[in-house]
């Protein structure tokens, strides 16, 4: 004869007890260290709509990544350094800050003939930084500039948090 105590252990053991059932924690997120820059844009995002069927996505590292084409050519870097360094570097060659959703930026463009090089980098958090460079033909730049921003502002956004 089974006791209430020794039905309610052997209960226990088969699981058949009134406990709490625990699901599975949901894995974390990549976290910035391991994240994939190449996750961070979509090539539609990066190329003009005549440009898209020459298009390419070309992943040098899991840290940076490169879409390039005839026309366009943008790359995506995943930085562990100061904000101010990059910043510093990019508002000397002309530069000038700016803020994308609610994180610092620096970006600076220059036009050679045509072809415009813009280059930014956002803080995502202390010593986290993307940086972005996108080079196309273009006759304004300031159309790169607000290209580059918005570019910058999408891969913050699908940064993990």
């Amino acid at each position: 004869m089974i006791t209430r105590l020794g039905a309610t252990v052997l209960a226990g053991l088969l699981g058949l007890g009134a406990c709490t059932t625990e699901q599975p924690a949901a894995p974390e997120p990549p976290k910035f260290e391991n994240t994939d820059a190449c996750t961070l844009l979509r090539g539609e995002e990066v190329f003009e709509v005549d440009d898209r069927s020459a298009s390419t996505t070309i992943g040098k590292t899991k840290r940076d990544c490169t879409w390039a084409s005839s026309r366009t050519e943008v790359v995506v870097n995943l930085l562990l350094k100061p904000f101010a360094e990059e910043s510093d570097r990019l508002i000397a060659n002309g530069g000038y800050g700016a803020v994308i959703g609610d994180r610092p930026m620096t970006r600076t463009c220059k036009d050679a003939s045509g072809l415009v090089t813009c280059e930014g980098v956002v803080e995502v958090r202390d010593g986290q930084l993307i940086t972005i460079k996108v080079v196309r033909r273009h006759d304004d730049p300031n159309v790169i500039g607000q290209l580059t921003q918005e570019l910058a502002l999408k891969a913050l956004e699908r940064l993990p948090k």
